[in-house]
């Protein structure tokens, strides 16, 4: 009898047919699902439930950075509360299921209260402001407390949703082996649509969502969808009464399958294996992500384009088990033994690739060329085409076999109905359990101690070891020839692996540059650390810092123009500053300028990572030994988070990120970041900070400008060389002391740090004064502001024109620095030849830019015209 809720116009022309073409593809024909409204509805459910979990975590793990900050330990903290919840719900939803006869109604209360709870969440961190200062005095670095504090504070946020989360699986999972006798072959495929909505929900959140709703509504978002789903479960429920009643839990908990002789045995075991297995599974996603990110922008989109290729092997893992494995249960431990072998070569040929990827990356940019198809793909993957390229080279096949092993873990699991949600849950509960092991384990252990490839090699051989335990534990593969032939073979091929390959192929992959010699390779579970060494035959030796491939900093002559100038410029302006406050550190050229003036007593510097420290007296003399100074106050910590934790007010805050595109910089440039630094700032305080002008997309700028503007009435912006700012922000007017500044810049190893960057006079400091206040904001003009909830400047490619930004978009909101004085003489004639000259030096690096070598010349001729004797601009002639 045709369900008419399910047929087309006279009930003549159902979609029947249609739904068992969909599930021949991956499912065999003896497993069939007994209706096309069970297949719609329950697996459409868990997909969107995938997808709106996904989503959630994206945006709690973000909002959570606000209150405990992005240092490795607070994120790790984060990590093991969320899949600790999840395996604590898979627990307890698998003894719920083995006491509900009614299964889809305990699911349409679990997804209901999940997106009321996902909700309560979202709103909680979303006012983290007003109730944050409570806990203020214990959140900083200094503070005893802060590390369980930290502990209690993300487990109570995040215990209620993500236990809801990990019970719906074994909730689902043991409804589906209910409804007919074929058991975990559906549970499998459950799994796979459940890891694919996570894949879509990934790339929604990443590349669509948070971009154009923002971080609160993209999760409220994920909660209405929770609700939707609890609504559609519901329906299902009953028209699944009405229309067949095979598809009710009351008539579906038929008898028990007498378990068969295939069955494991040695359930302790396995219950190590399956752990070991997701170990292994987070430890490899962490590895892997660390080296790929070595080779692409480190922007949100490279890191969820990472993140989808990798979910998406594991659902083509869990399709071919369904589809091929599944249904094979005599073989069933003898192919996740074999799996375990797989995997370790297909991880070894994965770090082959990763070693050339380099080569590979040019190798599918070109090929993108010539299919024609680049501007579509760019405008899909922001940009990211050719690297998601890579990552789907280079993690496909092992994600996949990595996804094959978990639901076939489940179908040795559900051999019987009898306690079947409990053992999906504990399985689901000890994997996750492993997973969060193995990213504290590589992360904190092994990464430090033996860097990249020591601890790849070191999850390949347990990858090996739970291929053996697996055999010498249980009798039936213990005879299997065949199995130990392949063991065999797999730790012949390990072996002759890092025999070719060698123990230092990664190391030589990351540090080979032409032109440069590696005085340092750093690893910790962060980021992976360069310091490059040049010589270059008319400025001498200088050094630039690479972090995960990216250049950080380096002390060439331009570089050091610009990061010194951070640091003199506010301590020149201000009227008498006695504390300063450098938020991250880079070679240490600005807290190094710092050190030079006197009036200083005390300069805190601020870093994420203890190794720039550690790195530090390779970019001496450059950085003027700021290690060594006493007035210099080195902390560790998230600079933000340091902000919040401390009650410490300072007289100059100077900033000066990595590039605000990359992933979790753009905390250093909202509306609450610097609400919150204002709250640190002395009466008649200066606050500096880096912008780059050059980011690729104009409006990005005017964005970070208009930001300042609306948290500070006065807002100054230099550009001392190339397309590198300095903005001044302060709660008073700009006033301009000259004869204070020729008085503090006549101090003689001040002088000499300025005279070696073109900047010895006061008129050549004021040149690089472009507007303030009115002038700046016509220029910012309408640009929209950087909030937490509205992080615009991760999410650059929504915003058009993506065109670099002209000196001709700035030069006519240029202002006489003579309208900022206090009246003290000044040398018209000499201020408006260095602003000549200023203006060339941009000029000069614009043309380059733009491929007009002889325009470029002709504007540093003309410079050099100007001012002869500019060291600068001696450097720039040797350099062309």
């Amino acid at each position: 009898m045709e369900n008419p809720e399910l047929t087309g116009g006279r009930g003549r022309y159902t979609i029947r047919p249609v739904i068992r073409k969909i599930e021949g593809l991956v499912v065999p024909r003896d497993v069939r699902l007994f209706s096309s409204f069970n297949f719609i509805t329950i697996y459409a459910l868990f997909f969107c439930s995938g997808m709106a979990s996904l989503i959630c975590e994206t945006v709690w793990f973000k909002q959570l950075q606000f209150v405990l900050g992005s240092s490795t330990f607070s994120v790790s903290v984060v990590v093991a509360c969320f899949f600790g919840g999840l395996a604590f719900g898979g627990w307890l939803g698998g003894r719920l299921a083995d006491r509900s006869r009614h299964l889809l109604n305990l699911y349409v209360l679990l997804e209901l209260s999940l997106g009321l709870a996902s909700a309560a969440v979202t709103l909680t961190l979303s006012t983290w402001e007003t109730w944050v200062v409570l806990l203020a005095p214990w959140l900083g670095p200094e503070s005893g407390l802060f590390r369980p504090l930290a502990v209690l504070l993300s487990a109570l946020i995040l215990i209620v949703p993500t236990t809801l989360m990990g019970a719906t699986l074994p909730v689902l999972g043991t409804h589906q082996a209910r409804s007919n006798n074929v058991l975990a072959r559906r549970i499998g495929l459950l799994y796979g649509v459940n890891t694919l909505g996570a894949a879509v929900g990934c790339y929604l959140a990443g590349f669509i969502l948070i971009g154009r709703l923002g971080v609160i509504r993209s999760a409220l978002l994920a909660s209405v969808i929770y609700v939707a789903i609890a609504a559609g479960a519901a329906i299902a429920v009953r028209l699944a009464t009405r229309g067949d009643h095979r598809a009710t839990d009351e008539a579906a908990t038929g008898p028990g399958i007498l378990e068969d002789v295939s069955a494991p045995r040695s359930a302790g075991w396995l219950t190590l294996v399956f752990f070991l297995m997701g170990f292994v599974s987070i430890a490899y996603e962490v590895l892997w992500f660390r080296l790929l990110s070595y080779f692409g922008v480190h922007t949100v989109y490279a890191f969820a384009g990472m993140l989808c290729t990798y979910l998406l092997g594991l659902v083509l893992g869990s399709l071919i088990n369904t589809k091929y494995l599944a249904h094979r249960t005599d073989r069933h431990l003898a192919d996740l033994a074999r799996i375990q072998v797989m995997v370790v070569a297909a991880v070894v040929f994965s770090l082959a690739l990763l070693g050339r990827s380099r080569s590979l990356l040019k190798a599918i940019e070109g090929f993108e060329h010539r299919l024609g198809g680049a501007d579509t793909l760019a405008s899909l993957f922001s940009g990211q085409s050719s690297f998601l390229c890579l990552c789907l080279i280079v993690l496909l096949l092992p994600c996949t076999l990595l996804g094959i092993g978990f639901p076939l873990a489940m179908e040795l699991t559900a051999r019987q109905h009898t306690g079947l949600g409990s053992r999906l849950g504990w399985l689901y509960g000890i994997n996750t359990l492993g997973g969060v092991l193995g990213s504290l384990v590589v992360g904190f252990g092994l990464l430090p101690l033996l860097g990249s490839q020591g601890s790849y090699t070191v999850v390949v051989l347990l990858n090996l070891a739970i291929f053996v335990v697996l055999v010498a534990s249980q009798p039936m593969l213990r005879g299997d020839r065949r199995l130990v032939r392949e063991g065999a073979i797999a730790m012949a091929f390990l072996f002759a692996s890092g025999v070719i390959l060698g123990k230092d192929y990664l190391k030589e992959a990351l540090t080979k540059f032409l032109g440069a010699e590696v005085l340092a390779f750093r690893e910790n579970p962060d980021a992976t650390f360069v310091v490059l060494g040049y010589n270059s035959p008319h400025t001498g030796p200088y050094q630039q810092l690479l972090v995960n491939g990216t250049s950080y900093a380096n002390n060439s002559p331009p570089g050091r123009r610009y990061m010194s100038t951070l640091g003199h410029l506010p301590a020149l302006l201000h009227t008498d500053p006695h504390s300063a406050l450098v938020i991250s550190i880079g070679t240490g050229t600005t807290v190094g300028s710092l050190t030079l003036h006197p009036q200083l007593e005390r300069i805190w510097a601020v870093d994420i990572a203890h190794e720039v420290f550690d790195l530090a007296p390779l970019f001496v003399p450059l950085n003027h030994r700021f290690t060594e100074s006493p007035r210099v106050q080195k902390v560790v910590a998230d600079g933000r988070h340091f902000l919040l934790g401390t009650d410490r007010r300072f007289d100059m805050l100077t900033f000066e990120p990595p590039p605000p595109i990359e992933a979790g910089v753009v905390n250093l440039y909202s509306r609450e970041f610097y609400r919150l630094a204002r709250r640190h700032m002395n009466p008649g305080a200066l606050l500096c900070q880096w912008i780059p002008l050059d980011t690729g997309f104009e409006i990005l700028p005017r964005m970070m400008i208009r930001t300042m503007l609306a948290e500070f009435p006065h807002v100054s912006l230099w550009i001392p060389n190339r397309m590198e700012a300095a903005v001044i922000a302060s709660m008073d007017p700009l006033r301009i002391d000259l004869k204070r500044m020729r008085d503090r810049m006549s101090v003689p190893d001040l002088q000499a740090d300025l005279v070696a960057y073109g900047l010895g006079h006061p008129e050549q400091l004021l040149a690089t004064f472009v507007t303030a206040d009115v002038g700046l904001a016509d220029y910012a003009g309408t640009a929209p502001t950087v909030t937490d909830d509205q992080p615009r400047i991760e999410y650059f490619d929504r915003y058009s024109p993506k065109r670099e930004i002209r000196y001709s978009d700035i030069l006519p909101h240029h202002q006489p620095a003579e309208n900022f004085l206090l009246g003290q003489p000044l040398e018209p004639a000499r201020l408006h030849l260095c602003e000549e000259v200023i203006q060339d030096i941009w000029l000069e690096y614009e043309a380059t830019k733009l491929g007009r070598p002889h325009d470029a010349d002709a504007f540093l001729e003309h410079a050099l015209g100007l001012d002869p004797t500019n060291a600068y601009l001696r450097y720039l002639r040797q350099d062309r």
